[in-house]
């Protein structure tokens, strides 16, 4: 059990903590014991019968021979532990009415209880089903990996979708988001002017909701959208990436730090993608070449100049410009190349990358260099109506932000090339895996990745005129990661132990400061500075390690623990003249947040399986900026803060309006407005002689002076359960109960522009207590499936997620808690593989996703109250509200096998309904205040269809066709923080060689 004692966040602690465990442990069986040749660890859950014989086959390394219909209905109850093979393989079978005898040295043939096997011959009983000779899960193939991962969607009890290495290269597109299409309920904001990953999880996103952990290391940053909300940005080079596991909620696997909105895990390639059975050294080569590319035109920035001699620098038109805000800069705009510029054949989407693997002796030794460079890509061409809007243009001045979407397919065009969209990517890849003992190894790896892509700030596209051929200059990103696991797994049930140690170094330089990058300070400061360039600098360093228990065959227990601390800083200089032009402050500070776990898996009976656990977690952070800010004041900076309202009304007095001032609007004891208290909205004004309806809320403000930094800090338990019934061999039903913590990001804890901390409020951690039921069921029976690699699989899944303490931004532009947030759908997912034809599908259906909080409600419009208390997605001037996804999608991919499998055809569709808000839309047309500040964007209907050939030349050579968007739909990304439409029709042919 956990101590009651509070656990302390020293680094020092934890560091000794980690170091004796370890060593103690490693004292404890440091010389390997000896034991019988036949015993190995088994890690083997309660299920089907058929799938734990498989899995116990693979890792015992011996070949089953039974009748397929001998394991129909049949459950097997799991194992875990080490045991001998037939120990295992006894306590495997369980109550099933199945036994063995040994046929072989490592054979094994499997009969009804009843039956008799001849001793040393093979028992034929029908139609026989194979299962052995494959290698144990350190040695396995990738492509045995992948089909592992892809039963695991299924086999566990928790929601996840998987996308194998073939799926990522095949349908990686022209976005690393890209790589998350096609996974039902999963997106990622801001798709085609990020660069990077924001990954959303069911409708949960943002710093902290849903962690990006590629090879157990973590890394991102939360970037400022001006008037569009933040991006929480997560890098990777998708040539590196060997398969994406996505889980769903607050999970419990062991080794995945989750969150709220569960987890994306990233594999990056390793030597088993690259050796086949056997190969000790192995090369492997891919080439890729695509359309729908074209080369940018860069500006000359004007950096150091005289904005009078700079022709063009203030622009013509009727849009607002001036020397700090020139919306209309001249020197900024291209013309944009037409439908006819996009050739068909023009190679300028062209990648390579290069993969070298060996075995020597106990080592395995990879390494990869990949580069991608693509230009700017070219939008679809049909059904853009929903963005043709042609009649919510205004006949003059700049357009409502509502219109935005409406309208972009007359300034983005159908067919047209889109600035700043292009990007280069050059990684690194290396690891290294020796195997100390039979039990015992040492992992290390290193990933280096740069990155230069299009990007502008959505804001600076608003008041300017014509903004469609906008192009600035290029962001940059350069993330380093390192990695190193050792595990130790000796035949003693009560040593499974994993201890992992990472760090990222991140240097971004990228296009999201708030300013331009032609601005100059005013007009008595002429000289142009660029203003629109944010440095940011983001280390991190983890440490993970657990230990599993087998107490029983049926009793498991695993200790688990993971630390982080995170420094973020800038190497910007803060002046006044970077000041003009709205840029937001350089961010600086230093995090740091752990987390112990404890859960256990009992099986008390062959139906059932019965899972428990309790979490303790905690955080704490500075602001490292804001001590520079109070010593460059004098020793305290000022602060507005709001400490109550003043409320006035009209009366007419014989045809004489006179104005009296009404009582004090406070909060109560809480913190919270009540629209009981607000004389303007509680009816007080029916009770007033002579009044003339008139009522007016105003701000009671004053001054707090900050002479400190404060360190914040918070801490808290989670617990956990779940129930899983086995109806039979082949359906179970799951229920889940979890709790999960998510306290205030690096974001949300320093001060910055737009969104900062208010130093009079304490921000509560996040806590969602989420339900989740499922029902599984195995079709292969109903199918006549009995062959290996065929499947038939179906899930129903139920969830229902409530969050209270919702972090969120309020109509001040400050951090605050709002009361709950409510996500509830179903999802269903379902496979077929006959061996020649192959189809899967997902689909969601969100049946809620609602946020309440009677406070925030009636600050939002305290004179007429129109807000009401709980809304679609989020209040007006939240994040919450830039962060709706389809409420209903689908994503279907099928293909076929055909010559001998040497060539395959496949397509995969994907649909998402249009965005629908209409209490917002209500809201606009009643000019409720504040939409402007973060307006959401909405997206049409949108359908897209991709296809694909693959064909084996030969052992060594394949190649591949790939065609995205096929129906070149025009269509702006769900979760879009940028006014940038999807790439339109792709074609891309690789080549992939191995030596």
């Amino acid at each position: 059990m956990i101590s009651s004692s509070r656990y302390r966040t020293n680094r020092n602690l934890v560091l000794a903590w980690l170091a004796t465990t370890t060593l103690s442990i490693g004292a404890f069986g440091g010389a390997k014991p000896a034991y019988a040749q036949e015993a190995a660890s088994y890690d083997i859950p309660a299920g089907p019968l058929s799938t734990a014989l498989n899995q116990f086959a693979r890792q015992a390394k011996v070949e089953l021979i039974y009748d397929a219909p001998l394991t129909q209905n049949a459950i097997s109850p799991g194992l875990k532990g080490n045991y001998d093979t037939t120990d295992a393989l006894s306590l495997l079978l369980g109550e099933s009415g199945v036994t063995f005898r040994r046929t072989g040295a490592r054979v094994f043939t499997l009969a009804r209880a009843q039956q008799t096997a001849v001793d040393g011959s093979t028992v034929t009983l029908g139609p026989l089903q194979v299962e052995g000779e494959r290698t144990a899960r350190d040695n396995e193939t990738g492509v045995e990996r992948d089909a592992r991962r892809k039963d695991e969607v299924y086999d566990k009890d928790i929601s996840s979708t998987f996308a194998s290495r073939e799926e990522v290269e095949r349908y990686k597109g022209t976005n690393p988001a890209d790589v998350l299409k096609g996974m039902v309920n999963v997106f990622s904001g801001d798709a085609r002017n990020s660069g990077a990953l924001d990954p959303s999880i069911r409708g949960i996103q943002g710093p902290g909701r849903v962690p990006v952990i590629i090879d157990g290391t973590e890394q991102a940053i939360t970037i400022w959208r001006g008037y569009n909300g933040a991006g929480n940005r997560s890098y990777i080079d998708p040539s590196l990436i060997s398969g994406i596991q996505v889980l769903k909620g607050p999970v419990s696997e062991r080794g995945v730090n989750g969150s709220t909105g569960g987890a994306v895990v990233v594999n990056t390639l390793d030597a088993a993608d690259i050796l086949k059975p056997g190969q000790t050294f192995g090369i492997k080569v891919k080439l890729e070449g695509g359309n729908n590319s074209t080369n940018p035109r860069w500006p000359t920035l004007s950096t150091g100049l005289d904005y009078r001699d700079v022709p063009g620098f203030l622009g013509t038109g009727t849009g607002f410009s001036s020397p700090t805000f020139p919306y209309n800069d001249q020197t900024l705009r291209v013309t944009l190349r037409s439908p006819d510029d996009n050739e068909a054949f023009s190679f300028g989407d062209r990648a390579i990358r290069l993969a070298v693997a060996g075995r020597v002796g106990d080592f395995d030794l990879f390494g990869a260099y990949a580069f991608r460079e693509r230009g700017n890509y070219f939008t679809g061409k049909s059904g853009a109506g929903y963005y043709q809007q042609e009649e919510l243009l205004p006949a003059t001045g700049v357009i409502a932000v509502q219109n935005y979407v409406p309208t972009i397919g007359l300034f983005f065009r159908p067919g047209y090339e889109v600035p700043n969209t292009s990007s280069e990517m050059e990684s690194f890849l290396f690891k290294g895996t020796w195997r100390i003992a039979d039990d015992q190894s040492l992992q290390l790896g290193f990933r280096d990745s740069k990155s230069t892509y299009g990007e502008v700030l959505p804001s600076r596209l608003m008041n300017a005129t014509g903004f469609g051929n906008i192009q600035w200059p290029a962001s940059k990103v350069h993330i380093q990661a390192y990695n190193a696991e050792y595990t130790w797994k000796p035949e003693s049930p009560w040593i499974d132990l994993k201890v992992s140690v990472w760090a990222t170094d991140s240097v971004s330089d990228t296009y999201s400061a708030g300013g331009f990058p032609n601005s100059a300070g005013d007009y008595t400061d002429p000289i142009i500075i660029n203003s629109a360039l944010a440095n940011a600098r983001n280390d991190r360093f983890g440490i993970t390690a657990s230990n599993q228990f087998t107490l029983s065959s049926r009793l498991g227990v695993v200790v688990e623990g993971n630390w982080q601390h995170e420094k973020l800083r800038s190497d910007d200089e803060y002046s006044a003249a970077m000041a003009n032009g709205a840029r937001q402050l350089p961010r600086a500070g230093r995090r740091e947040e752990y987390r112990l776990n404890l859960r256990g898996e009992w099986r008390p009976a062959s139906f059932l399986k019965l899972n428990a656990g309790i979490s303790y977690s905690g955080y704490w952070a500075k602001d490292d900026f804001l001590p520079k800010l109070i010593d460059l004041s004098g020793g305290s900076i000022q602060r507005v803060v709001t400490t109550s309202y003043r409320t006035s009304y009209r009366i007419n007095e014989n045809g004489r309006i006179r104005t009296i001032t009404g009582p004090v609007w406070a909060p109560d004891e809480a913190g919270n407005y009540r629209r009981a208290d607000n004389i303007c909205l509680n009816g007080f004004l029916t009770s007033v002689a002579n009044s003339t309806g008139w009522c007016s809320v105003s701000l009671n403000q004053a001054t707090a002076n900050i002479t400190e930094a404060s360190r914040k800090s918070d801490s808290g338990w989670m617990p956990s359960a779940s129930a899983t019934v086995y109806l039979s061999g082949a359906s179970r039903l799951y229920a889940r109960y979890a709790e999960a913590l998510r306290f205030p990001s690096m974001f949300e804890s320093t001060i910055g522009f737009s969104a900062s901390i208010n130093p009079s409020y304490h921000l509560k951690p996040e806590r969602l207590r989420s339900w989740e039921a499922a029902y599984i069921q195995d079709m292969r029976q109903l199918f006549g499936l009995n062959g290996e690699g065929q499947h038939a699989d179906l899930k129903l899944s139920w969830y229902h997620n409530t969050t209270r303490n919702v972090i969120e931004r309020n109509n001040q532009f400050m951090f605050t808690n709002v009361d709950r947030q409510t996500i509830a759908g179903f999802e269903l997912q379902a496979r077929f593989d006959n061996g020649r034809i192959f189809a899967d599908i997902g689909a969601g259906h969100m049946t809620k996703n609602r946020v309440c909080d009677a406070s925030v409600a009636v600050l939002g419009d305290p004179n007429q109250g129109r807000i009401p208390d709980c809304v679609k997605y989020g209040f007006p001037a939240g994040y919450l509200l830039t962060q709706a996804t389809p409420e209903t999608s689908v994503n279907l991919h099928a293909g076929a096998w055909f010559f001998e499998r040497r060539l395959e055809l496949g397509g995969r569709m994907a649909w998402y309904s249009e965005y629908d808000n209409p209490p917002f839309d209500a809201f606009l047309d009643q000019g409720v205040p504040g939409l402007g500040l973060n307006i959401p964007y909405s997206w049409g209907e949108i359908v897209t269809l991709d296809a694909y050939a693959k064909f084996r030349l030969n052992d060594r050579f394949s190649a591949e066709l790939v065609g995205m968007n096929l129906n070149n739909r025009y269509y702006l990304d769900p979760l879009s923080r940028s006014l940038n439409p999807a790439p339109g029709r792709t074609v891309r042919l690789s080549l992939t060689g191995r030596f």
